[in-house]
């Protein structure tokens, strides 16, 4: 059934007929493999020829290859200039775009040839066979040929700023050298990847593009030895790998996860590292089939310059089903024949869609791939297959979505979308709309299609082509649009405009400012129009005016009249007898202001020039007056003149010392007499007395009487103070009757006679000094003695065997019958006085919780110690090499359980040791003696099965202190340590 559903899709499906992508040349221009070349026989210096190429857009010819060599070998018969030179760095040969000379070049030996730091071009040497020869750019005149690339008729918006086009994809070159992971996001930064070759020509026209090794977007870092592409997509039948004979050369191992396209190998693939070392890169996204030059289809069809024509047919079926509805409107099984057409159809949005390939028989054989309309010709060059392996069962192929719609065989009952191709009807090459302009109309046969231009644009040329019978346009000398342009402007007097330029065109905006002193009139900016005028009229700059200057006497203007502009000055003067405050003068201003105030003109003030005497007061006499008025001040006479008899101070009577005292000072005005007393006496009253105007003293004169010492308080509280007479200063001090000392407050002072200092108390009795004025003490007799406690009376004696406690270690004594004690010792310790302790000996347990039974000292943990099993272990046997306690009869386990009642650890559980650690119920003791439940135990229930997790044995919380078994790392057991005797 399958072959049949082949052999009728095979004949109801037509042919599909190829077509090439035009590529035209400027006249004059010849075409070569996308190149434009004209040959110019006349011969001129480098620059002259340089120049002359650059008036088309071209550039001397840059022979690159092997092919564009021997054409312009065949286009010439002389020797010409070629665009390659040393000019730009000395020694080094380039392109004369800047571009280095790739592995491509045809030049003589250098021997033969030698370059000279004079010699900076090169000619194809008619004599030499065309091979390249260095050559001088100003002493000798060539031929030339100029190069320029050949239009495509595809609009340079399909690619971004700085990308190449070719075959539905834009490629950026990157010279610098990058590590993979910069590449990637210098790539992504403008939404692409780096370049995945999937076919001939891609991977030619990367070769072509580029002169260095580039790194490719091909990796096996999502699964090592697994090549894909960095897409996540595989690689199918297409790749370029170096061949398997250079593995050994190139091998591919765990570091090596990138691939470069290899100068030193044509080329080829080879695996690379990805972190060891830098390339350059090539970054790749696909053209915008949106810009492209629209082709005119069918109804419901769509193409663009360089494809056919396409509908997509969304509805999913097998392949002779889906097919077929193309058959029924005269199309074909689609087919594309070029990456352009690839791309294109990748663009329409589709999924994974039938193509019109097959190898089913009549008309192929398994695995020979032809056109499904006809058989014939067999599948040519190009082919963009994947990496889906043919069987028997697949003689179908779709353009494969999840593998970037590469070719993949496909069984023809599966189903998918598919696309119908028809040509396109005969019509003239599209149309490209001149740069900042569009064009409209039909491209068939006899349609007038019309050119227009922007908004601020104005047409040079005709406005309107027509289709010829021939398919050619009948005006091929396309119109440009030339933005419009505005008048030139010329200075504004005392001003200036920006930026300056020539000519002005459409929205070039154009702005004012006037010079320091000018303001403007009218706008501040203009904008070029579209219909090339100007927004507005120019504006003007007049200079600044100042406000009128108005003054009142005493200020005089002295020069200077309205108007006042920018610049202009006026001065002032003052009247007779009086002073200027103020700027003399005042400048008109940028902002319109005066660069100073009116001054003020005050009275001349006289006493500024000190006309009075030092002690007179200056009062200045009204203009035009210039003298002043001089008075002496209170206290003084005379004329107050500095030039006259001046002020003298008025004169007191003299003053008469005090008794036992003196007086000193003057007796002028304003003097102070000053009152001192002779020593040991004390000033009462004022110490100063002052001259005043009226000739009399202020105050009245003060009296010396005798110092008083005691008044300082130079006793003892406890002692008697009485006054030296004058002149001494001190005073004398005696202790009250029942102390002693010097008597003096900062001396010995005065201090309680203690009786007890003579000893009168006897050995076993306590002495209390009474206080003075008492001179004995009082004795008693210490605890356990009786008597009067006098030394010289029946003194004390012993009452208590008792007393002082013989018992050590706070042990109780009590006192036996007749005579004698005996002492109850502490837990932990033993001996008549209970001397022998086990905390004596094991010192390094931080409490004091031992007890002692059968002549054993035992430590009993507090519930701040809980620890671990083995954890409990270590701390016994590091502590005086101890263990975690045997019990083996039921008096050890009483004595246990009475010490961990009286130290109140009861409401946890306590570790002994017992466990079965070792092997699963083989019980062993601490001293890794074995455990024998018939010599004794305190199980609740003896554990005879399995305990899994549950090995060790501790004596229970619970009130009848059961052993239990608990699990070994289980956190916060108390635990007793048995350890050795007490004695030392």
């Amino acid at each position: 059934m399958a072959v049949e559903r082949v052999f009728l899709l095979l004949v109801v499906l037509a042919s599909i007929p190829l077509a090439a992508k035009g590529q035209t040349c400027p006249d004059g221009y010849s075409y070569n493999a996308g190149l434009c070349y004209r040959w110019t026989e006349t011969l001129s210096f480098a620059l002259d020829a340089i120049d002359d190429c650059a008036s088309d857009g071209a550039t001397l010819a840059l022979p690159r290859s092997q092919g564009e060599h021997d054409y312009l070998t065949s286009l010439v018969s002389e020797t010409i200039l070629i665009g390659v030179t040393d000019i730009f760095n000395e020694g080094t040969w380039e392109y004369s775009d800047g571009t280095p000379i790739g592995a491509f070049n045809k030049f003589l030996p250098d021997a033969d040839y030698p370059n000279t730091a004079q010699i900076d071009c090169v000619v194809m040497s008619k004599d030499h066979a065309y091979m390249w020869k260095p050559s001088s750019c100003s002493q000798q005149q060539y031929g030339y040929v100029c190069q320029k690339d050949a239009d495509t008729g595809i609009p340079p918006l399909v690619c971004p700023d700085g990308y190449s086009y070719n075959a539905g994809l834009c490629y950026r070159w990157t010279e610098t050298l990058s590590s993979p992971l910069d590449a990637i996001d210098d790539c992504a930064s403008d939404g692409s990847t780096l370049a995945l070759p999937r076919s001939q020509g891609e991977h030619d026209y990367l070769a072509g593009l580029v002169s260095e090794t580039i790194l490719i977007g091909v990796t096996d870092i999502f699964q090592e030895g697994t090549w894909e592409y960095s897409d996540g997509t595989p690689i199918g039948a297409f790749n370029k790998f170096l061949p398997h004979a250079a593995d050994a050369d190139y091998p591919n191992t765990a570091q090596i996860d990138c691939v470069v396209m290899s100068k030193d190998h044509a080329y080829m693939w080879k695996p690379s590292s990805c972190s060891q070392q830098q390339y350059g890169y090539v970054c790749q996204q696909d053209a915008d089939m949106t810009q492209f030059p629209q082709l005119e289809c069918p109804a419901g069809y769509t193409g663009v310059s360089g494809t056919k024509c396409y509908r997509v047919v969304t509805t999913v079926d097998s392949a002779v089903t889906a097919l077929a509805e193309c058959q029924n409107e005269g199309a074909d099984a689609v087919l594309p024949t070029s990456d352009l057409e690839h791309y294109y159809l990748k663009s329409l949005g589709l999924g994974t869609h039938w193509i019109g390939i097959t190898d089913a028989e009549p008309h192929a054989t398994e695995g020979n791939w032809v056109y499904i309309t006809t058989g014939l010709p067999p599948l040519g060059a190009f082919n963009r297959w994947g990496s889906t392996a043919n069987t028997d069962a697949l003689d179908c192929v779709t353009m494969d979505s999840t593998e970037a719609f590469q070719w993949a065989p496909t069984n023809c009952l599966d189903n998918h979308a598919c696309v119908c191709q028809k040509d396109p009807p005969d019509q003239c090459p599209p149309l490209v709309a001149p740069e900042n302009g569009a064009v409209s109309g039909s491209s068939l046969p006899g349609a007038v299609a019309t050119f227009s231009c922007d908004v601020g644009y104005n047409m040079h040329g005709a406005s309107t082509t027509t289709c010829q019978a021939d398919l050619t346009w009948s005006n091929t000398n396309y119109p440009t649009c030339i933005i419009a342009q505005c008048p030139p402007l010329s200075t504004v007097p005392h001003g200036s405009l920006s930026p300056v330029s020539h000519p002005y065109v459409y929205q070039d905006e154009v702005l004012f400012s006037c010079d320091t002193g000018y303001n403007i009139a009218g706008v501040s900016s203009i904008t070029c129009q579209a219909d090339g005028l100007w927004s507005d009229l120019m504006p003007t700059c007049n200079i600044v005016q100042c406000p009128l200057v108005t003054v009142q006497l005493p200020v005089i203007l002295s020069s200077g009249g309205s108007p006042y502009s920018y610049q202009d000055e006026v001065t002032f003067t003052c009247a007779d007898g009086y002073a200027m405050d103020g700027a003399a003068s005042a400048t008109c201003q940028a902002s319109g202001t005066w660069s100073d105030e009116v001054p003020t003109c005050n009275d001349i003030d006289a006493c500024l020039a000190t006309p009075c005497d030092a002690q007179a007061t200056c009062e200045d006499n009204p203009a035009p007056a210039l003298d002043a008025t001089c008075e002496c001040n209170t206290g003084y006479t005379g004329d107050g003149l500095a030039d006259g008899n001046g002020c003298s101070a008025v004169q007191c009577p003299a003053l008469t010392a005090p008794a036992n005292g003196a007086v000193s000072g003057t007796n002028f005005y304003g003097d102070v007499a000053t009152f001192t007393c002779d020593p040991g006496y004390n000033l009462v009253g004022g110490s100063t007395r002052t001259c005043q105007a009226d000739t009399t003293w202020s105050g009245s004169s003060p009296t010396c009487t005798d110092i008083d010492a005691c008044l300082a308080n130079p006793c003892h509280a406890q002692a008697t103070c009485r006054d030296n007479p004058a002149p001494a200063l001190d005073a004398a001090c005696q202790c009250n009757t029942g102390y002693t000392g010097d008597g003096q407050a900062d001396g010995t002072g005065c201090s309680d006679i203690d009786a007890c200092l003579a000893n009168p108390c006897h050995a076993q009795a306590t002495c209390r000094d009474n206080p003075a004025p008492a001179l004995d003490a009082a004795c008693q007799c210490n605890t356990g003695y009786t008597g009067d406690g006098q030394a010289d009376g029946t003194g004390c004696s012993v009452t208590s065997e008792c007393i002082p406690n013989p018992c050590q270690y706070g042990g109780t004594c009590s006192e036996l019958s007749p005579s004698g004690y005996t002492c109850r010792c502490r837990s932990g310790y033993i001996g008549d006085n209970c001397q022998i302790g086990c905390n004596i000996k094991y010192h390094k347990f931080p409490v004091d919780q031992f007890g002692i039974h059968n002549g054993k000292c035992y430590w009993f943990s507090r519930k701040s110690d809980r620890r671990k099993y083995k954890s409990a272990q270590t701390f016994c046997s590091s502590n005086h090499g101890g263990r975690l306690v045997i019990i083996k009869d039921k008096n050890k386990q009483s004595f246990l359980e009475s010490k961990i009642k009286m130290f109140q650890i009861g409401s946890i559980s306590k570790w002994i040791g017992l466990n079965d650690r070792g092997r699963e119920k083989n019980f062993k003791w601490s001293d890794d003696s074995a455990f024998d439940a018939s010599v004794y135990h305190n199980w609740r229930n003896i554990p005879t099965g399995r305990h899994k997790n549950r090995d060790c044995t501790a004596i229970s919380k619970a009130r009848d202190s059961k052993w239990v078994l608990l699990n070994c790392n289980k956190i916060g057991q108390a635990f007793i340590c048995e350890l050795g005797t007490p004695f030392i």
